[in-house]
């Protein structure tokens, strides 16, 4: 959203929103998670740093909120299409109620067309009820609706054997596969810190990628500033790192004739 930056960046939203009209037209159903209602904040009221508390994160976060719909509805707009605004809790996806009217109503927003761009209801989420980062409010909301497939897109070109920016000799590391992520693979996610600009890192890229891989989910972490990214992987081109789905375990029962 801000291109390692401290404001929105219109241009990639430009360029994102492209892609996705274009994937919607060829009939695809996509919904985004989206960060960036504590940086809108942030950027309008000239907060020079991200502060700890989280009444002022609250706060930020209720300035930044209706600016970065305005932001999503003007841009998606051009392209013709109309955006909703889904704000959840922890709550909302652990209670029964919650998950089905949560489900029901994204179930309906896409089946008639909008495009909803889901966030975390930060202005009233305490730590009880805050799912904490949107990279794990994308593979909840992949659970929720039975998504084939959710794209985690970074700052970085995928996940690494060490931290790129700190680590010359650090490389790609392609695909993941097998129904458990190796220890090593969470060591090399752990050493990928934020850029400040938000509340994950690569560690939780890599716990969504868990979390959607178990309801069937094909994960990718890439970049989000690749060329025609999204394009490229709805067309199952190798682009950042790819997780295979979690291959299904079947129990056989016997009987003894």
């Amino acid at each position: 959203m801000t291109r390692g930056t401290k404001r929105l960046s219109p241009p990639l939203v430009i360029e994102l929103a492209r892609q996705i009209t274009a994937l919607k037209s060829e009939g695809h159903e996509l919904i985004i998670v989206s960060s960036g209602a504590i940086a809108a904040g942030r950027e309008l009221l000239d907060f020079p740093h991200l502060p700890k508390e989280v009444p002022a994160k609250q706060m930020l976060s209720a300035v930044g909120q209706p600016r970065l719909m305005a932001f999503y509805e003007q841009i998606f707009g051009m392209y013709g299409i109309t955006v909703a605004q889904v704000l959840l809790t922890g709550m909302d996806l652990t209670s029964r109620r919650g998950y089905l009217n949560a489900r029901n109503t994204l179930t309906a927003l896409v089946e008639n067309g909008v495009l909803p761009i889901v966030n975390e209801n930060d202005t009233v989420a305490t730590e009880e009820i805050r799912v904490g980062d949107n990279d794990n409010l994308s593979a909840l909301v992949a659970n929720l609706t039975d998504a084939d497939r959710l794209i985690l897109l970074t700052d970085q070109a995928g996940l690494f054997t060490a931290d790129p920016r700190f680590n010359a000799d650090a490389c790609l590391i392609t695909e993941v596969d097998g129904n458990k992520i190796k220890p090593e693979i969470w060591q090399a996610a752990g050493g990928s810190a934020g850029t400040g600009l938000g509340t994950g890192g690569m560690v939780t890229k890599l716990q969504a990628v868990d979390l959607a891989r178990r309801s069937g989910a094909l994960c990718v972490i890439a970049q989000g500033t690749e060329p025609e990214v999204l394009l490229r992987l709805a067309g199952d081109e190798r682009v950042g790192t790819s997780f295979q789905k979690r291959k299904a375990k079947f129990l056989s029962k016997i009987t003894a004739v």
